[in-house]
């Protein structure tokens, strides 16, 4: 089975808070601020300090797509979240910072709680910490706030680097920093070296070094309005893939952008062809769908995602949504070549109607194959969404979803309510993008 969640926080417990705490009580209470009468600002503000940079500091590690950390953290999506929710703490944490050493001028001099506000603090160390602080608050707008589309997102996302080297001049900056904290000191090269290695190599180099293998498009199924299937043939020697998996894709193509975007392949990999669905869902997909043509070169990175039937149990529940059917028609067509009669599946397909079902035909082929695999098509417009109660015996057994946010948000919900044990659940978030 794949690692418990609880068990993948252990590393971030550990190297943002345990050890830099530890290193920072090696030299309590010295400091170079004085503080005779706000001992508890002073020091709060620290702790604040040193665990809000180090998980900054590890919140780029976690963007290198390495095959470990990716493994380690159950996938890319789950990895992409967990970088997400990382930012977001290290940066309110590094926030209540200044805010927190502030708080000691109340109220006998408050001008000079903007001293670790504003950039107009005497010390040049302090205006280049406030600095980035307002660099942190204007992108964080942009991810939460204002919600750039995704390839402007992308790249005003790449000025977090620049305001991580800021925070790092601040805190080097500090006035006998290396005489007061040595060890601590140490950590914070460390950790500061593998971040900006890890923002170097993602931001600028990446693009050269990531394995890219050339495929083209061989084929273009619209099946509605909305969806169609792209069947891409392998012009590399060496592309493997587990069913499940997804890759970036990037279709080298004047009438579209050049950004590469993730999509889960639905074949088995047994043939030097690979398909994909794609939804029109924004700016990207919509152009792919009015300006795709054949021959075009696709150039595929990959494959990533730990979405795999085949770490569960025996006896499992599959529950797909919309485009969501994908990684499930990856698996059905690896059941085809390879039965597993010991599997016993309850597959709910999920659609609006009747008529958006579009792969019942092979499931309905893998039932006759495998009398323990059963398909049930769930169609909201005659029975409405699908809830946990309308799953049998969800106990005991490994659940895999994907699908919309909503109908993954809502199950998780009632599984919880039901009892059924957290890692039994496995899914697929591509929210991360």
């Amino acid at each position: 089975m794949i690692m418990k969640t609880k068990n993948r926080y252990v590393i971030f417990i550990v190297l943002a808070i345990i050890i830099p705490t530890s290193l920072w009580l090696l030299t309590f209470p010295n400091t170079t601020i004085k503080h005779d009468a706000s001992p508890f600002f002073v020091y709060g503000s620290q702790l604040l300090a040193i665990i809000g940079f180090s998980l900054f500091a590890i919140s780029f590690v976690l963007t290198t797509r390495i095959k470990v950390i990716e493994t380690y953290f159950g996938g890319l999506d789950k990895l992409y979240q967990k970088h997400s929710t990382i930012g977001k703490i290290a940066f309110f944490m590094i926030l209540a910072h200044p805010i927190v050493l502030s708080l000691r001028w109340i109220p006998d001099n408050i001008e000079k709680i903007f001293w670790y506000i504003l950039p107009i603090h005497r010390k040049m160390e302090i205006n280049i910490g406030s600095w980035a602080l307002i660099g942190l608050i204007v992108l964080l707008l942009f991810t939460l706030v204002i919600k750039l589309p995704y390839d402007k997102w992308k790249i005003s996302h790449k000025f977090m680097g620049l305001c991580f080297i800021l925070g790092s001049i601040h805190v080097f900056g500090i006035n006998n920093f290396y005489q007061n904290n040595k060890y601590l000191a140490f950590y914070f090269i460390l950790i500061t070296t593998l971040a900006l290695i890890a923002f170097m190599y993602k931001s600028i180099f990446y693009k050269w070094t990531a394995k890219k293998h050339p495929f083209e498009v061989l084929a273009i199924n619209k099946l509605n309005a909305e969806v169609m299937e792209i069947t891409l043939i392998n012009k590399s020697t060496h592309f493997n893939y587990v069913p499940g998996q997804f890759c970036f894709f990037q279709f080298v193509n004047k009438d579209l952008s050049m950004e590469s975007h993730p999509f889960t392949i639905c074949d088995a990999p047994l043939k030097d062809e690979i398909s994909i669905l794609v939804k029109s869902l924004g700016d990207y997909t919509n152009t792919l769908h009015k300006k795709l043509t054949l021959n075009t070169t696709a150039l595929v990175e990959g494959p990533y995602g730990c979405f795999d039937y085949k770490l569960g149990k025996k006896k499992q529940i599959w529950i797909a949504g919309g485009v969501g059917i994908a990684p499930f028609m990856s698996w059905c067509r690896d059941l085809m070549r390879n039965n597993m009669p010991e599997l016993e599946v309850d597959f709910y397909y999920c659609v609006h109607n009747k008529s958006e079902a579009f792969y019942t035909h092979e499931f309905e082929k893998l039932e006759t194959i495998m009398p323990n695999f059963h398909l049930n098509v769930h169609c909201s417009t005659s029975t409405g969404h699908i809830k946990g109660s309308d799953i049998k015996e969800p106990k005991d057994k490994t659940i895999c979803i994907c699908g919309p946010k909503s109908m993954r948000t809502s199950l998780l919900k009632e599984f919880k309510t039901l009892q059924v044990p957290k890692e039994n659940i496995i899914y697929e978030d591509f929210d991360f993008i």
